[in-house]
């Protein structure tokens, strides 16, 4: 084990961000997975059959 390897070990912060890549909070992952569900909605609601489907429920609702 190298030195670097010997420094992260002792410290569990240093370990802890070394190992966390890519988004590092919990409300990015929020809202990724929210921006990605409505793009979803939105292009399956862009298609004729899904809306012909969709259409006779979202009429019942009052302020649609």
């Amino acid at each position: 084990m190298n030195k670097l390897d010997q420094i992260i070990a002792s410290n569990a912060r240093a370990a802890q961000s070394r190992r966390k890549s890519g988004m590092r909070s919990n409300r990015a992952r929020i809202m990724l997975l929210t921006l990605s569900t409505l793009l979803i909605l939105f292009v399956f609601y862009t298609q004729p059959q899904v809306r012909d489907a969709v259409g006779p429920f979202l009429n019942q609702l009052p302020g649609l």
